[in-house]
């Protein structure tokens, strides 16, 4: 990383070449960095989503992490990607983007396709365990390349927004994200606390994420972390605890775990 090309005031770090910004504001977070701080990278050179997969990142897309440090039980964890994804949802739409939904459990998409993701790590520190939040948001329409096949079409920022509406700024789109992000996650960890340590992780934001939620209603793929077609079925929400509820081809209700499955909409090819 070229740490002479960095800018910074007190709500953004931009770097010129980075990476990963989750790598290096895990690093940060190792040092001290405190909650809140985020780093936005022009490009990265080692971008990647969950399980590893590689995550385009050329220039003029915006690639955000953002440092939580949460105080929860470690039950209620797996609510901090959740509440993030609702963060970032609130951010895009108050900058005019519409019709937006997130596919379970990390993804941003539009009816025209995937426009980001969203990667959760925990890092230990000796201020305890901290969060990260990396984002990536399609600015622009990467080239076709970027599409795994599979996978959904590609989207972009300036195709999702709405009409009559302009173009953000990339550091000003990139400080609503964290704001929302910052603001939701705060406001969901305060309930999760007081309500105890039996609490579900998705206590108190799992109606929200289900009006948001993808393919609810809809039949759906559901696949491996290998991509292997383990079945079809009928998408019918998500539970407290971050599970994909579906009805498979026999009746049979299944609880999905994210660390997995993935779904797919069943026409997607």
């Amino acid at each position: 990383m070229d740490r002479t090309r960095e800018h910074a005031d007190k709500d953004l770090v931009v770097l010129e070449s980075v990476g990963s910004t989750n790598e290096e504001l895990m690093s940060r977070a190792r040092a001290g960095a405190p909650h809140g701080m985020a780093i936005r990278a022009r490009t990265q050179t080692a971008g990647r989503g969950r399980r590893s997969h590689n995550w385009a990142s050329p220039d003029g897309g915006l690639y955000l992490s953002i440092l939580l440090r949460p105080a929860l039980a470690p039950t209620q964890l797996p609510g901090i990607p959740v509440a993030c994804g609702l963060g970032v949802v609130r951010a895009l739409e108050s900058l005019g983007c519409a019709d937006l939904a997130l596919k379970w459990p990390n993804d941003v998409i539009t009816p025209a396709g995937k426009l980001g993701g969203i990667l959760v790590e925990a890092v230990q520190t000796t201020q305890g365990m901290a969060a990260v939040c990396g984002c990536g948001i399609n600015f622009s329409l990467p080239d076709a390349g970027a599409r795994t096949k599979g996978a959904l079409p590609i989207t972009c920022l300036a195709d999702a927004l709405s009409s009559g509406c302009t173009m953000p700024d990339i550091d000003h789109a990139a400080k609503t994200i964290r704001s929302h992000v910052l603001e939701t996650y705060e406001s969901w960890a305060r309930v999760v606390a007081r309500e105890g340590e039996g609490a579900p992780p998705l206590f108190g934001i799992v109606e929200d994420y289900n009006r948001l939620v993808a393919y609810s209603n809809e039949k759906v793929k559901i696949l491996s972390p290998q991509q292997e077609l383990l079945g079809t079925g009928t998408l019918n929400g998500i539970d407290p605890w971050g599970r994909a509820i579906v009805v498979d081809q026999d009746g049979k209700t299944l609880a999905l775990d994210s660390a997995h499955a993935s779904l797919r909409p069943l026409a997607c090819d």
